[in-house]
């Protein structure tokens, strides 16, 4: 469907018409850093990508899994009976996720795959419901992560946070970034207009789910 806006409304393509709908409302992003490898390229595009949202008066949080260093999962936080001592990082991260309005996922592409840093961190938490998500894929070759991508859409769909239909895809990002995450090439608006795209339509969705949830509740 989006694909088909694209290709043939010339004049009206569907970044344009996302940003007509500029949502003024204030939302509350959550972004994954989805890599912890060393001299890793993830912290250039997270810096792009937050500066993104902040411009539009929007409040970020990043989740690293580096700093985070949460253990391989063993026991997620909603498996925790009541009562029962839960570790601070779980209690402080899940308290981020679950008054997020709307996510941004990094994908960086490992062996064709998702990292498992980033589904190691996703995984400890289920507080995502009803609430949309975002896919950013990159990578240092010419394909941009997008096998990483695809696998990023049925593993979101699963923690009940659909991604919307705009991908943000980065190849070659060692020369598309700086290590500030500043666009290499200042007459290239390509990265300011993907990112653009996507996040235009990651508020219409988080604010129409917003209202919804706040109107009619969760379904059981």
């Amino acid at each position: 469907f989006f694909q088909t806006l694209l290709l043939t409304e010339t004049d009206n393509s569907l970044g344009t018409r996302l940003n007509k709908l500029s949502i003024m409302e204030a939302l509350k992003f959550v972004v994954f850093l989805g890599t912890v490898r060393e001299n890793n390229f993830g912290s250039r595009v997270a810096k792009f990508i937050v500066r993104k949202l902040e411009a539009k008066g929007h409040s970020v949080t990043l989740l690293d899994p580096a700093e985070l260093k949460l253990p391989i999962l063993e026991k997620a936080y909603h498996h925790y009976e009541e009562g029962e001592a839960i570790p601070q990082v779980l209690e402080d991260t899940n308290k981020v996720i679950a008054a997020a309005d709307a996510y941004i996922v990094l994908a960086a592409e490992y062996n064709n795959s998702l990292p498992p840093a980033l589904t190691n961190l996703m995984d400890h938490f289920f507080s995502y419901k009803h609430r949309p998500s975002g896919i950013v894929c990159y990578s240092a070759g010419p394909y941009a992560g997008v096998r990483s991508a695809m696998q990023a859409r049925a593993f979101l769909g699963e923690l009940s946070t659909p991604s919307v239909g705009t991908i943000f895809s980065i190849p070659v990002v060692y020369k598309a970034l700086t290590p500030e995450g500043v666009p290499s090439n200042k007459e290239d608006t390509s990265l300011d207009r993907g990112a653009g795209r996507l996040i235009s339509e990651l508020e219409w969705y988080a604010v129409a789910l917003k209202k919804q949830r706040e109107t009619a509740g969760l379904p059981e």
